[in-house]
């Protein structure tokens, strides 16, 4: 049996998430609407001798993007022999082609059977993009919101904020600053089944905010020059569910004048679903996206792909990955 660590990229639109969504009685039901459903229907049409279980690394809603997420795979191939990653790389993906399906396999490794893509991970990275309406840009109708031009292309990749009073980006960067470190989020996560005994405290590494800009220039759609676009970057070794659309819809509010920086600072002093204010509205999945999964590289190598060490032991060089 070999084990495939696959980094792969995908669209969530019409993905109802990553996860197969299937009770423990029915691990082997095909689920083709999930990215770890339609990894297992394309794994087993290369026809391994074992029947194959996609592990994935990060469990994305429904609509969440992945420019770089990951899963592993056991796959055992008749004769005992090894299915060369490369060309494991191009069938997947002449799979997807095939199929229609908004998922890329952008590489394949083999790694040590002790590798897990879930729990190896050292840090994973989350960006939500956000667009908010330049106070001097054209008046909108505020009795329809639908008459709001944005740039299509940016139609479920990007969440606009029409129609606001004021939007304060300094209060925002302020409330930020309250989330890295170690903390309990209870108050941050959202409510699902079977998570009432999932520890709760968290280390955030960092939570920055940047300029942004749209996917297509102005030049080519004048209304983008409509909007300031802005990059709300999270990163850490794990999030809770739903808790950066929790902490980015917080944010807002704090920028909208909704709420203060002073009622972030409870909601996280005083960690309990209780404590969450009922003024933050939960923006939506279509802005962010998992960029990025790291593992320890020497993790990922085979034993047998490891040479020695200099006399301060370091590594000397190791095959790539």
């Amino acid at each position: 049996m070999t084990r495939y660590l696959l980094f792969i990229s995908y669209i969530g639109t019409r993905f109802r998430g990553a996860q197969k969504q299937v009770v423990n009685a029915e691990l082997t039901k095909s689920d083709p609407e999930t990215v770890q459903g339609i990894l297992e229907i394309c794994s087993k049409s290369f026809k391994p001798v074992n029947e194959p279980h996609v592990y994935i690394s990060s469990r994305t809603d429904r609509g969440v993007h992945a420019l770089c997420s990951s899963a592993h795979v056991d796959l055992e191939r008749n004769g005992c022999l090894k299915y060369d990653p490369a060309h494991l790389t191009v069938a997947y993906n002449r799979y997807f082609i095939n199929a229609n399906v908004d998922l890329r396999v952008q590489s394949v490794h083999i790694v040590p059977e002790t590798f897990h893509a879930r729990y190896s991970v050292k840090s994973r990275t989350y960006l939500y993009r956000l667009a908010v309406r330049n106070p001097d840009a054209p008046p909108l109708n505020k009795s329809s919101a639908y008459m709001a031009e944005i740039p299509f292309v940016e139609w479920n990749r990007c969440h606009f904020i029409q129609n606001v009073d004021k939007f304060d980006m300094s209060l925002l960067k302020a409330a930020a600053t309250l989330f890295p470190g170690t903390r309990d989020f209870r108050t941050f996560m959202g409510q699902s089944a079977g998570n009432s005994h999932i520890t709760t405290v968290k280390e955030m590494y960092k939570l920055d905010i940047s300029p942004g800009r749209p996917l297509i220039g102005a030049e080519y759609c004048s209304c983008c020059s409509h909007y300031s676009f802005w990059d709300i970057t999270c990163q850490g070794r794990s999030f809770l569910y739903r808790q950066v659309r929790r902490m980015v819809g917080a944010l807002i509010s704090v920028a909208e004048g909704h709420i203060s920086v002073g009622e972030i600072q409870y909601m996280l002093e005083n960690p309990s679903k209780h404590s969450w204010n009922s003024r933050i509205n939960v923006v939506p999945p279509y802005g962010l996206y998992l960029t990025k999964v790291e593992y320890d590289p020497l993790e990922m190598v085979m034993p047998q792909e490891k040479v020695e060490q200099d006399d301060n032991n370091n590594p000397i060089d190791f095959a790539e990955v």
